[in-house]
């Protein structure tokens, strides 16, 4: 009897249990009746809802701009590398520039070495000259009047001052310009 009058116990149990989860079950539905979610949660999705449509009107509205946005960034990234390309020929060409210009220096220094070489030779030479010249008036100076006349050169000299003999000397450079002169024409 203790056996039946346990199990009796745990079937009432059971029944009250059950009982009371589907009581509870059809409260809570005829309490929400028509309403899935409470206030709390209709207000946090009505925000969501809210939210999501304005960006979605933002998406509508800045899908133009997005895409003049990626326009310009093609034509910004295509300049870049035309800038790039550019840049880089001008470092070539810079690079050649200054080879070109260190064989000019080189080119120029030989030059000048060369120039300063002869400028050298030439002194020398104009001395040598100086020096010939100085001998050859100390001899024609040392010669007397009368040898002075053998020589051919001298005889020339001494005729063209015998025509000029008591004009002055204006006169007989006057005279040897029209003597020129008339002997050119």
């Amino acid at each position: 009897m203790l056996a039946l009058g346990t199990g009796m116990i745990v079937l009432m149990v059971t029944a009250g249990v059950g009982i009371g989860l589907v009581g509870r079950l059809y409260g809570f539905r005829w309490r929400h009746k028509g309403r899935v979610f409470s206030e709390s949660d209709r207000e946090f999705f009505q925000n969501l809802l809210y939210r999501s449509e304005t960006a979605e009107t933002k998406l509508e509205t800045m899908e133009p701009e997005l895409g003049r946005t990626r326009d310009r960034d093609n034509i910004l990234e295509d300049s870049h590398r035309i800038i790039q390309e550019e840049l880089a020929n001008e470092r070539q060409f810079n690079l050649s520039l200054n080879a070109d210009f260190s064989h000019e220096r080189a080119h120029r220094k030989f030059l000048e070495g060369k120039l300063r070489d002869q400028a050298e030779a030439l002194e020398a030479a104009q001395r040598r000259i100086d020096g010939g010249s100085t001998a050859d008036r100390r001899r024609i100076g040392g010669l007397g009047q009368t040898d002075r006349r053998k020589h051919p050169g001298a005889r020339r000299v001494a005729r063209g001052r015998a025509g000029c003999r008591g004009t002055g000397v204006r006169s007989c450079h006057l005279l040897s310009q029209v003597q020129l002169q008339s002997r050119a024409g």
